[in-house]
């Protein structure tokens, strides 16, 4: 009796401890993202500044051409018809695209305001909720468990990617970003994020994981599993590119394979230190009604929960599909349910990405029931 007791007292211990190291975290990012506010006001203060002295400028340039126009023609008229004509262009020349996604994010908040949709976090943008790790608040029990339910979640990366750089210590290839990789737009979310990775695996027992069968394009033993890659200072977008060999794993064997499900379940060269993720049978979340949420790598990115998302069409035995915000790299992601905080599908494949805009590629905005959503296999499909 003595023993259970101690026992209950150390792991009561262990998650005090775990809890005070992420609300330190927390405050660390918290101190940045103030930081960055801070900056962003000065550097629209100083841009509308130069605004000001561009249109001045800009001002007395057309009211000298207008007079010179005048004394050579003579004609007053020309010139209410010049500003008229101007006004027009640029009036004409207003955004298309600006005013469409106004319309766009005035529509889906008028209809967010009269559905039961709770935003509970908020991410890059109205129309993307995923977020970083050290968002979340270890004080509050539903973010305190995706806090623990994430470092059940790992990164698969080529092999090539990964350097031993002593003997307990991994170096991680980030030295390409979102933006330069994919020639984004600027304005897009995670922009100078650096991007290792080529899919997403979570622990599903002592000794294996699942993930999407199509992530593995070479053989399995071209792949690395990496834990613990995520965002830890907000100002840089710094991450943790030197690893611990304890948060590396090596895949071994396929233990089982649906291609049909896209579905892979491989284990690797020891035992997790780490907690497999518990499972349910999908059936429970019903279209509509069930919130669920996932945790992964979009595009290769550090470790995002997306969140703010609902099961939007439940009828296949085999699939749902969902309003999740996902990009490739959230291929063998898991998908939770967000009541239990049990695994209910691996997402699969999604909406497209990114579009060319003749310049540069960006994010488009694609809502249910215009788009079908993102395609998650039921887990009871795989494991059953």
């Amino acid at each position: 009796m003595f023993s259970l007791v101690n026992a209950q007292n150390q792991e009561k211990k262990q998650i005090d401890e775990k809890k005070m190291q992420m609300i330190l975290d927390k405050k660390i990012f918290e101190s940045n993202i103030n930081q960055i506010k801070v900056d962003e006001t000065h550097i629209k203060v100083l841009s509308n500044e130069a605004k000001l002295l561009h249109n001045d400028a800009e001002f007395i340039v057309k009211e000298n051409l207008l007079q010179q126009i005048d004394q050579q023609l003579g004609n007053i008229e020309s010139k209410t018809e010049a500003q008229n004509n101007s006004k027009t262009t640029q009036q004409d020349s207003k955004p298309i695209d600006s005013l469409l996604i106004s319309a766009v994010e005035k529509n889906y908040a008028t209809n967010l305001e009269n559905s039961n949709t709770t935003v509970r976090l908020s991410g890059p943008s109205q129309f993307d909720s995923r977020i970083e790790l050290l968002q979340l608040n270890p004080n509050s029990d539903w973010q305190f468990q995706l806090l623990t339910k994430s470092e059940s979640v790992a990164m698969l990366i080529e092999k090539e990617n990964l350097t031993q750089f002593a003997q307990d210590t991994y170096l991680l290839d980030t030295s390409k970003t979102l933006g330069k990789l994919y020639n984004l737009c600027s304005d897009q979310a995670f922009y100078n994020q650096p991007v290792s990775g080529i899919g997403t695996a979570f622990i599903i027992s002592k000794t294996s994981m699942i993930t999407a069968n199509h992530v593995f394009e070479r053989d399995i033993k071209d792949y690395i599993v990496v834990f613990g890659y995520k965002i830890l200072v907000a100002k840089t977008g710094a991450t943790d590119y030197y690893f611990n060999a304890k948060d590396i794993y090596f895949p071994k064997t396929i233990l089982r394979k649906n291609l049909d499900l896209d579905l892979v379940e491989f284990t690797v060269d020891r035992e997790f230190d780490k907690v497999a993720l518990e499972w349910e049978n999908s059936s429970v979340a019903v279209a509509k009604e069930s919130e669920v949420y996932m945790i992964g790598h979009p595009t290769g990115l550090p470790l995002k929960v997306a969140l703010n998302a609902f099961i939007e069409e439940n009828t296949n035995p085999f699939y749902f599909y969902t309003s999740l915000d996902s990009f490739q790299g959230n291929s063998g992601s898991p998908v939770f349910n967000f009541y239990t905080h049990k695994v209910i599908g691996v997402l699969v494949s999604g909406e497209v990405d990114y579009i060319y805009n003749g310049n540069c590629y960006y994010s488009p905005v694609c809502k249910i029931p215009y788009c079908k959503g993102e395609k998650v296999m039921r887990i009871e499909r795989f494991l059953e």
